[in-house]
């Protein structure tokens, strides 16, 4: 994640313009009932407004390019929640890094890399030892 500030500004912008608001796209969508109350606990806020309020300083804006330890950003293809966001992260690192792409052809394009989860450990748990090898 590059900035979680980003999707749920998306979220509130589609919300705003949906009568009956964000209530009414929780009671369409389950994606957005999970994203709206997961967020709701994690962030320990009662309404949206809190929720939008509080992830605004959930960003690796001026921080990313801080770190220097190698990385492994993950990316899955069709990514409903946070598209965009791991190529967003990557271009900001400026320390030893690789990105690994999780296409739909492989089972692993939807987020959490479902479909695909012996690829993805397949591939995190091979990183290190290459990353790292002695």
């Amino acid at each position: 994640m590059y900035d979680v500030h980003t999707m749920f500004e998306a979220l509130a912008r589609t919300a705003a313009e949906t009568p009956g608001g964000l209530d009414a796209m929780m009671a369409e969508s389950v994606s957005v009932r999970w994203a709206a109350r997961n967020g709701l606990w994690t962030f320990g806020v009662s309404d949206a407004d809190g929720l939008f309020k509080a992830v605004e300083d959930y960003t690796m804006e001026g921080l990313a390019e801080r770190i220097t330890c190698p990385m492994l950003v993950l990316e899955a293809e069709s990514d409903q929640f946070f598209a965009g966001q791991p190529q967003r992260i990557f271009d900001a690192l400026t320390c030893p890094k690789e990105l690994i792409a999780f296409p739909e052809a492989e089972g692993g394009g939807e987020h959490c890399h479902e479909g695909a989860v012996a690829l993805w450990h397949q591939r995190t748990f091979d990183w290190p030892g290459t990353t790292f090898a002695m």
